[in-house]
């Protein structure tokens, strides 16, 4: 019903052959509404639905991101309506996130103007709570190792995979690591280095967290790489951003993808402000472990494909 309603309007991303509307998982739903929809035309369709299916929408639990420029979040925000059309404001239970206040929406944290270390400060002082309750019980270095995938993997990986983890609380959790295997040591009686070894070269095992990161975010540089049509939607936005790194020599050339051209983004400077973190890590993974596509030998259709400007 929302997606074919005349009256509601979704993002157009270039590149991306569909219209960004709706997602869904289990009885979460997240709508993207453009400026132009009116929203008491999705509150009628919604309750058409409750009253066909016989649920009852949470009216409370609706939350709003203003998406655009800073002088449109502040017009939403303090007028309370998508349009200046609305006839009406928005009902005074939903929730609309001021900039700075994020949301949590299946695990991840979301907003505008957001500090990195937000979300991380409450599972910095859990993970840090439970490392310490198991030092009464003094574990060996073998048990202290157990101890540390289990609390630290188990407590970082999940919002490291959906928010990334900035380098400071990366740091953070490295010394409370090393406090945690040499409690009353000014300093490690073996480098991490070493630790991080398999047993069958002197190591241990030890979870090895920078590596942990880049894996993830290789991970997303593999999914931001897929040029066939299942690419996700996320991967076009992430063509906008990362063009505005694009050398400023290039400003009257089209730009398409930075791998796919031989041009570099600007990984360092002011200029990366204007991007996620987390973006800029991957592109840092990906020139760290020169990324690129290689092939042997392209056909006739593929050369078509290419971009024709800087390739």
């Amino acid at each position: 019903m929302l997606r074919h309603s005349p009256d509601i309007h979704g993002f157009q991303i270039p590149g991306l052959d569909r219209q960004v509307l709706i997602s869904l998982f289990a009885d979460d739903t997240a709508l993207y509404l453009n400026e132009n929809t009116n929203y008491h035309s999705v509150q009628q369709i919604l309750d058409r639905w409750c009253r066909a299916s016989g649920a009852k929408f949470n009216i409370n639990k609706t939350e709003i991101i203003p998406i655009g420029t800073p002088a449109y979040r502040n017009r939403l925000t303090t007028q309370r309506t998508l349009n200046p059309t609305d006839a009406l404001p928005l009902d005074p239970q939903i929730r609309i996130s001021p900039d700075g206040h994020p949301i949590r929406y299946l695990g991840a944290w979301i907003g505008n103007d957001v500090d990195d270390a937000v979300p991380w400060e409450p599972i910095l002082d859990k993970m840090r709570t439970k490392l310490t309750n198991w030092l009464p019980s003094r574990p060996t270095l073998m048990g202290k190792r157990l101890i540390v995938q289990m609390v630290v993997a188990g407590s970082t990986q999940f919002l490291t995979q959906v928010n990334g983890m900035p380098k400071h609380i990366e740091s953070a959790i490295l010394t409370d690591i090393k406090h945690f295997l040499w409690p009353n040591r000014r300093s490690a009686a073996i480098s991490l280095d070493t630790l991080y070894l398999p047993v069958k070269d002197g190591g241990i095992g030890l979870l090895d967290l920078q590596a942990c990161n880049e894996a993830t975010d290789i991970i997303w540089l593999k999914s931001y790489l897929d040029l066939s049509p299942s690419r996700p939607a996320w991967a076009f936005i992430a063509d906008i951003l990362i063009n505005r790194l694009a050398p400023s020599s290039l400003h009257d050339i089209p730009r398409i993808n930075a791998f796919l051209q031989n041009w570099s983004p600007v990984l360092q400077g002011p200029r990366t402000n204007a991007i996620p973190h987390t973006l800029l890590t991957m592109l840092k993974v990906a020139k760290k472990y020169n990324t690129n596509f290689a092939v042997l030998r392209l056909t006739d259709n593929l050369k078509r494909q290419i971009p024709a400007w800087c390739h």
